[in-house]
């Protein structure tokens, strides 16, 4: 994508940005098994699913995490 044609997607209004993205991802998402993991992905989501099976109390509620979340603002 060149400079002028990302100015161009920039110069659209949100609500047409959105659109394109929403287009965009529907064009690529039939592909999407063909995109390989890198190993640092596959060794995080390794190490999450070990740590929630030492310990799956230490996991939080949906309203655990939407309290968490608001607290936060």
């Amino acid at each position: 994508m060149t400079a002028l044609e990302i100015e161009t997607v920039l110069k659209m209004p949100v609500e047409r940005r959105i659109l394109w993205v929403e287009d965009l991802w529907d064009s690529i998402h039939p592909r999407a098994s063909q995109i390989p993991v890198p190993e640092s992905h596959k060794k995080e989501l390794d190490g999450r699913v070990g740590k929630y099976q030492n310990n799956p109390s230490a996991l939080l509620t949906e309203q655990q995490l939407k309290e968490s979340v608001a607290s936060r603002r």
